[in-house]
């Protein structure tokens, strides 16, 4: 769909929020545990169903709450390899929704636009929903793109480029690498579930290969179409008839899926990630459960209470008591088809890496090997009782549930008894299956980060009283040396690092006491414009979007703060305290004279030696890294702890030249919502007018 000049604005403020130095983050009262009701009696109400010739099967409930009409599509097909052209399923996606044979694309948003109605196509479902007065014409539409796509070599070869362009800035991303390698690592690169798409596996991809992926995958005899909302059965039956029936049966692609297996015994499984600033902490295994499963509630109970949410206990440990997160969570999936994964996770910093993964194994073991209390069991019955009984207010939901019977060979009764289900979960029913399902004992402990900054103490953790062996790879899960440190040449410390930068942009205290910098760019088709002006005194940047200021942040002796148009948020002590270190026509001048300021050693950024210099702080920890042959700076970190809240922001700079009698970076980069941003430098100006 296309995106509105509001839209964009709406998403821009939000993420523009993550180019300030500093936060703004609201505080929760997460100490007081809402009381709960009793468990309510459920009448789940029996969709209206039926099968086409093609082997469409139809599923209907009526709802005349509102007058809004959905209708979902949904392809039951198993997972599939793609090989040496992985990408396929994501393109695919990319291409659907766009118009028709009959509908041109722009025709095609246009008249979706016009009706309010919302209409969204994947390589396995399609997606419908609008007022009752346009159902029939949306719902014509869906299935027009759905049956009939217009794949085009023009389209094809956009959304090629615009799917390596993404995978290309998501290159350095510590989480996406940390998600690929997690899945690589627990089910082998020959699973569906296991194998990532690169640029070079993109590349590969032919339109004809999407015309024939989406012919061997798109076929009714394996789907199902689930409507739900202001309508009635008959009419659904002539509107089906109408818009599917032609639709015809073909076989549907597989291939086969091998078994998978956890290690011998647990160990760590370190990715290195010389970028990262803070750690991501996985400890995960696979398992085979499926919905059918007799262990699926107490499953449901025995994940909520070890990590389902701000009451669970990972993130009491972790985040409450220990402060190393944000959050700590854990989960568990279903699959009637392979192995599922246990997953226990959290992001924490660097110098707690070892910490968290002792803390996390820790909550695993005591949740197999002791009762939980009646307390939390009560509670975590609460949640899924809540939870569900909303859930049954959409009445597409209700319609999904025969989908489920259908698809997961569940109990006819499965939902009508569902509450009954959870509420006859015991604590020793969480136990027995914590032992079976949560497997500490043959864990991946997948730790991405930095390994010069936490492997020392990583391979200090122990488990059961021997220490845990560690594998080392790359972002991509291929094995690899243990990362060391580079060594640093006699002499080199981290206040001649500083001052060689200070030098070196021609930077004379005594003379200049204030420097201004414009740097100009775009960003989701709108122009950004970034005043920076820094001083001894005052640090201010402020953010513009189409000409509007937007955001406004100020660090000053006496105050730190953001603004937002008449709003303004005041920072806490220890993050005006840190910040005011970096007060100063350069920010290194005023680290260098905090004197906390550590050289870490010699990492390789962006494929050249840059000293690492480190300056920790209780509310923000700065680092910054200078190239070893120019001493510019070419990459900045800051790490803002905000009440156990980590943000991260990482900028790199490049391009340096003469800009007023100074050299300056002529272009800082970093990554806003996914996407790689670079911002020019337009102006420098030395001690400006105010």
């Amino acid at each position: 769909m296309k995106l509105t000049k509001s839209i964009i604005m709406k998403k821009l403020l939000i993420l523009l929020t993550s180019l300030l130095v500093f936060p703004a983050v609201g505080q929760v009262d997460r100490s007081k545990q809402p009381t709960p009701g009793p468990a309510p009696i459920i009448q789940v109400k029996e969709p209206q169903q039926y099968k086409l010739k093609n082997g469409l099967t139809v599923m209907f409930v009526e709802n005349r709450k509102l007058p809004i009409v959905s209708a979902s599509l949904i392809l039951d097909n198993p997972p599939i390899l793609e090989g040496i052209k992985a990408g396929q399923s994501q393109l695919t996606s990319s291409l659907l929704g766009k118009g028709s044979k009959k509908i041109k694309k722009d025709d095609f948003y246009d008249e979706i636009d016009f009706m309010g109605s919302n209409i969204s196509i994947s390589a396995s479902s399609a997606f419908a929903q609008s007022l009752t007065r346009y159902f029939q014409r949306t719902f014509q539409m869906m299935a027009d793109a759905a049956i009939n796509p217009n794949l085009t070599e023009e389209e094809f070869t956009k959304e090629r480029d615009v799917l390596i362009d993404a995978l290309k800035s998501s290159e350095k991303d510590v989480s996406t690498a940390a998600r690929r390698v997690e899945r690589l690592l627990a089910y082998g690169v020959d699973h569906p579930y296991g194998e990532y798409v690169t640029a070079g596996t993109v590349n590969n991809i032919k339109l004809s290969d999407i015309q024939r992926f989406y012919d061997f995958r798109f076929r009714p005899n394996n789907a199902y179409l689930v409507i739900g909302g202001d309508i009635d059965f008959e009419t659904v039956k002539i509107l089906v008839k109408k818009y599917f029936a032609k639709w015809k049966p073909s076989p549907v692609a597989s291939s086969p899926i091998p078994k998978v297996t956890n290690p011998v015994s647990t160990q760590i499984d370190f990715v290195n990630m010389p970028n990262a600033v803070q750690s991501e902490v996985v400890v995960q295994s696979t398992t085979y459960l499926a919905k059918k499963d007799a262990d699926y509630f107490p499953v449901l109970m025995a994940n909520s209470i070890l990590g389902g949410g701000g009451e669970a206990r990972l993130f009491l440990n972790l985040r409450e008591d220990k402060g190393y997160t944000y959050g700590s969570y854990s989960s568990i999936g279903n699959s009637k088809i392979t192995a599922t994964r246990f997953r226990a996770s959290a992001s924490v910093r660097n110098e707690v890496t070892d910490s968290a993964v002792v803390e996390i194994v820790n909550e695993i073991k005591r949740i197999r090997t002791d009762l939980v209390s009646e307390s939390e069991l009560k509670k975590a019955k609460a949640k899924y009782v809540g939870n569900f009984v909303r859930s049954l207010e959409d009445p597409e939901i209700i319609a999904s549930f025969a989908y489920e019977i259908a698809t997961e060979n569940l109990d006819p009764d499965f939902y009508k008894n569902y509450l009954d289900r959870i509420n006859a979960v015991t604590v020793e029913d969480v136990k027995r299956v914590a032992q079976k399902y949560f497997n500490v004992d043959q864990a991946r402990v997948v730790v991405t980060g930095k390994g010069v900054d936490v492997l020392d103490n990583l391979e200090k953790v122990q488990f059961n009283g021997n220490y845990l062996p560690i594998n080392y790879y790359n972002k991509y899960g291929t094995s690899i040396e243990r990362p060391q440190k580079l060594a640093v040449a006699d002499g080199i410390t981290a206040e001649s690092v500083l001052k060689s930068f200070i030098n070196n942009t021609g930077v004379n205290i005594a003379d200049i006491n204030a420097l201004q910098l414009v740097y100009k760019g775009e960003f989701m088709q709108m122009s950004i414009k970034v005043e920076e002006t820094y001083s001894d005194k005052e640090q201010k940047q402020v953010i513009s979007v189409g000409g509007n200021a937007m955001m406004t942040s100020v660090v000053s002796q006496d105050s730190a703060y953001i603004k937002q148009g008449p709003n303004q948020t005041d920072l806490p002590k220890a993050i005006h305290d840190d910040l005011k270190k970096t007060l100063a026509v350069l920010p290194e001048i005023g680290l260098l004279e905090s004197q906390e300021a550590t050289l870490e050693g010699i990492v390789n950024i962006n494929g050249s030696d840059a000293y690492e210099i480190k300056t920790q702080g209780v509310g923000v920890t700065f680092t910054s890294y200078y190239d070893v042959n120019t001493g510019l700076r070419v990459r900045e970190s800051s790490l803002i702890n905000f009440n156990g809240q980590i943000q991260t922001n990482t900028t790199d700079y490049s391009d340096y030249s003469e800009q007023s009698g100074l050299i300056l970076a002529g272009k800082k980069s970093f990554n806003l919502g996914g996407q790689d941003i670079s911002l020019r430098l337009d102006k420098a100006e030395i001690n400006p007018e105010k």
